[in-house]
């Protein structure tokens, strides 16, 4: 769903960044994503379903702001302050590492090409 895809590409299951809790989602018209704030020093206590933390005083700051949920719901901020800016930081991090092990794996995998084409090449060159 719109707003919702870039961070479920980023984001596979529920996190806490802090005071963030993350939400990723899916139903069956695309995917979902949520933001909560919880309370200062607590850990955010999961529902089991994917959904809003059971934390007495949690703040969803980043869901659904329009559209009918399940149809064609859009997400964007709720609420904007300082957790804007702390989950722009939170997903730059998170490409740089998903950046790095995919240069990583490129890597390993023109290796073992590599490595596979030299053994080929050297049973070829046995052959009389």
């Amino acid at each position: 769903m719109k707003g919702s895809d870039k961070y479920c590409g980023l984001f596979t299951k529920n996190e806490q960044h802090g005071r963030l809790y993350l939400v990723p989602g899916r139903h069956a018209r695309g995917n979902t994503f949520c933001i909560y704030v919880i309370p200062d020093g607590e850990q955010a206590i999961s529902n089991g379903m994917g959904n809003a933390p059971l934390n007495d005083g949690s703040v969803e700051v980043y869901g659904v702001v329009s559209g009918q949920r399940g149809w064609t719901e859009e997400y964007g901020w709720i609420h904007k302050g300082k957790w804007c800016d702390d989950f722009q930081k939170i997903c730059e991090a998170r490409e740089a590492k998903i950046q790095a092990s995919n240069a990583e794996r490129s890597e390993w995998v023109k290796a073992k090409k590599s490595a596979e084409a030299a053994k080929a090449t050297m049973l070829l060159n046995t052959y009389q």
